[in-house]
């Protein structure tokens, strides 16, 4: 994950996640729960079904969380997802201060 200053611009309850190819170094992963966006490049913090192997690099640059504190997370920050839409985005959120 990139050092740097983001907010949470973009987010969504799930997000099926995919790029590449799967047999070298690719991923294809249905329903990725609680995603929030940190940049236009698709860096977000989100819930992890695939592993429980917190704490270490181990994505593409996302920051990974149990499906529970991304829940929790998602309904912490803001922008809010309104109960009858998919999705939020617009250049306000919450402040994120990243540094490795």
């Amino acid at each position: 994950t990139p050092d740097g200053e983001y907010i949470t611009f973009h987010k969504r309850p799930t997000r099926h996640m995919a790029t590449g190819d799967i047999a070298s170094n690719g991923f294809d992963l249905p329903g990725v729960p609680w995603v929030l966006y940190i940049t236009e490049k698709g860096i977000s913090f989100h819930g992890t079904y695939w592993h429980n192997d917190y704490g270490r690099p181990r994505s593409h640059g996302c920051i990974n969380l149990t499906p529970q504190a991304a829940k929790w997370l998602f309904r912490w920050t803001t922008p809010t997802v309104p109960s009858d839409k998919e999705f939020v985005y617009g250049f306000v959120g919450t402040s994120v201060d990243i540094k490795v």
